[in-house]
């Protein structure tokens, strides 16, 4: 599983990730999954995932997971979301994502 730069939560025992959702889900409860990050490398277990349309994730888990500044928007974090996927459009309220729960091992 890769991730665009450093966050913060790849430093937490257990951390979430909101992915756009492409077909089924990559990856199932219980496993095992390389993380990688531009200067992190480790594994973990998949905990739990689900998916939702983008409007009902909370403002709250997008800004964690989005690491917001104070002051952003839900579109804002929308389109923070698009720049991790190489697509043109940001994502949309309608569109379903994927939340992943995470235990680093």
């Amino acid at each position: 599983m890769d991730f665009s730069q450093d966050w913060k939560k790849l430093d937490d025992r257990v951390f979430a990730t909101i992915r756009i959702h492409k077909g089924e889900l990559k990856y199932s409860p219980d496993e095992n999954v390389e993380i990688v990050s531009p200067k992190k490398r480790f594994t973990a277990n998949v905990l739990y995932s689900c998916s939702n349309k983008l409007k009902e994730i909370p403002m709250t888990f997008l800004q964690y997971d989005l690491e917001a500044k104070k002051g952003e928007t839900r579109r804002d974090l929308y389109n923070k979301l698009a720049k991790r996927y190489p697509r043109s459009d940001p994502p949309e309220d309608d569109d379903t994502v994927t939340i992943y729960l995470l235990e680093r091992l």
